[in-house]
């Protein structure tokens, strides 16, 4: 009997990665995890189940076929495997494979991973201190505006726009800066643009085997076209389409997935990740390419769609590696 999976779905992975001690979501948050499962419904294999919570935290099979399984005959899977993922599935007898340690996890889903690869946008950099951040700010941004995102952050959360030109914003920038800052980890700096396109490009990253270079191992997607809200939250993804990016910017993007999975290699990172990316116009209403807006070293809400049926991470009798 082919093995089925037993997904934990923690779209609130970076909540637990930004502090993992004690870690717990609200019951909103839950509840909001349980309506995002169906939008994810392609990621799972046929006969697949889904672990959920429920308002009391207790962690139930969920699925068609949830009651003919049995505990030895489910492999587990995590949107992101982090020890509450772990622990979550061990709950109903089902453990994960090979995955990278926590520290890695956090340190290739924090926002300084995809700076230190190159800043993306004219102005932007990583500020790990409150003079870096208005020294940043006093620079200068195509639009007059900037946004300011935490070293963890999903869905649109943990941003903040500013307009120093603008009565107050300063001031009301200090007091979250200052805020984020002593939670730790460092801000993202980068110019608001005006986007007009969202793309992203996904792929796996195998474990690596002796004498593998940096770069093998990967499997890569197709380019998918998003939809996101102004606040950046995702909407939904389609399979980009001939004519949705030039040759030019498609052939950026995988150069980007590229970079991303031998970065991801050598920081000790296998598994599922993603590169988002967005057009921009500036001022003068010339149109730019940025390739690399944000790494996701998890399963992310389109990389189903863009992967097809690319699927290394269901390969074989266990978790693949």
């Amino acid at each position: 009997m082919d093995r089925k999976n037993a997904w934990f779905l923690n779209f609130d992975a970076e909540d637990e990665l930004a502090r993992p001690a004690g870690y717990t979501p609200s019951r909103a948050m839950r509840a909001r995890m349980s309506a995002l499962v169906e939008k994810v419904r392609a990621l799972l294999g046929p006969g697949d189940v889904v672990l959920e919570e429920g308002p009391s935290g207790i962690v139930e099979l969920r699925g068609e076929e949830a009651s003919r399984q049995t505990e030895g005959e489910l492999r587990g899977m995590a949107w992101c495997p982090t020890p509450r993922a772990e622990k979550a599935l061990g709950r109903v007898g089902v453990t994960l494979g090979a995955r990278p340690p926590l520290a890695v996890l956090q340190a290739v889903n924090h926002r300084r991973f995809s700076a230190a690869l190159g800043q993306t946008l004219p102005g932007a950099r990583f500020a790990g201190t409150p003079d870096e951040v208005w020294a940043a700010l006093a620079g200068e941004s195509p639009t007059g505006r900037w946004l300011l995102k935490r070293a963890h952050g999903y869905a649109g959360r943990g941003r903040l726009e500013v307009e120093p030109g603008r009565s107050g914003d300063l001031e009301r920038a200090r007091k979250w800066v200052e805020a984020s800052l002593r939670a730790g980890g460092g801000l993202q700096v980068e110019p608001r643009v005006e986007r007009c396109g969202d793309f992203a490009i996904h792929g796996y990253l195998r474990a690596s085997g002796e004498g593998e270079s940096a770069g093998a191992g990967v499997v890569l997607g197709e380019p998918t076209r998003q939809t996101c809200d102004r606040a950046g939250a995702w909407v939904q993804s389609a399979r980009a389409e001939p004519g949705d990016l030039s040759a030019e910017e498609r052939e950026a993007l995988f150069e980007e997935a590229r970079r991303a999975a031998i970065a991801l290699r050598e920081a000790g990172y296998f598994g599922p990740f993603g590169v988002d990316a967005f057009r921009w116009t500036d001022a003068r209403g010339q149109r730019h390419f940025n390739a690399r807006c944000e790494i996701n070293a998890r399963y992310s809400m389109g990389w189903a769609v863009g992967m097809g049926d690319r699927r290394p991470d269901l390969e074989g009798p266990g978790r693949p590696e």
